[in-house]
């Protein structure tokens, strides 16, 4: 059965990717209707999270959230919509990002405390948030575990998609995860796998973790 979505944020960098692959399946039909769309996906800013998020409550709808950037009162809209509405909210939908959450926090649960923690990101010049939202993930499931918040250097430069890295380290050795995006196809793939998810589940709070069908990690 073909879903209208409604993509909010299509004049970006993901939301124009996202309806290419939209418009390459036989899953979707994309619409610019709020009153007729069934599902929405949200690769906006902050700004217009709110508002996709007032139009899936208004119509009872499912809504995929990958916008970055969110304040405290932005967040708790998308804790208080998930009580009406089915919500997927993640920052990062690839699977690989999602994988590197489980990899911290094995790590974190496994090193002992004299083994000293440092995340970098990196991501292209137009990117405005930072530190990004997968970073700030990464943070809160060490904080998590450890109690105490890892330092997270951010670089800004070129056309970088997207390098996040982890590094646990003693005198005696160091352990460095990394993930790195070569295509923002991977994220866009992401996304629209999770609107499919999640078409006909109940209200609630959901991450890429539930849709990849992967154990939670600590943190939403």
């Amino acid at each position: 059965m073909t879903m209208k979505l409604f993509i909010s944020g299509a004049t970006g960098r993901m939301g124009k990717l996202i309806c290419k692959l939209a418009q390459e399946s036989n899953a979707w039909q994309l619409t610019d209707d709020f009153e007729t769309c069934q599902i929405i996906i949200d690769f906006s800013a902050p700004e217009g999270t709110e508002k996709a998020l007032t139009l899936a409550r208004e119509r009872k709808i499912p809504i995929v959230i990958g916008t970055t950037g969110l304040n405290e009162t932005q967040k708790a809209q998308v804790t208080a919509a998930a009580k009406e509405i089915p919500v997927v909210f993640s920052p990062n939908m690839s699977v690989g990002v999602n994988l590197l959450f489980k990899l911290i926090e094995t790590a974190a649960k496994t090193l002992e405390k004299d083994y000293k923690i440092k995340i970098s990101e990196t991501h292209h010049i137009h990117k405005k948030d930072k530190p990004s939202g997968t970073a700030k993930r990464m943070g809160e499931i060490v904080e998590k575990i450890r109690k105490e918040k890892p330092p997270i250097e951010s670089i800004r430069e070129g056309e970088v998609i997207g390098d996040h890295t982890i590094i646990f380290g003693n005198d005696a050795e160091h352990l460095a995860i990394l993930h790195r995006a070569v295509d923002r196809q991977v994220f866009a793939a992401g996304a629209l796998k999770a609107a499919q998810w999640i078409i006909g589940k109940s209200p609630g709070l959901y991450t890429m973790q539930d849709v990849l069908g992967l154990e939670r990690a600590l943190v939403r």
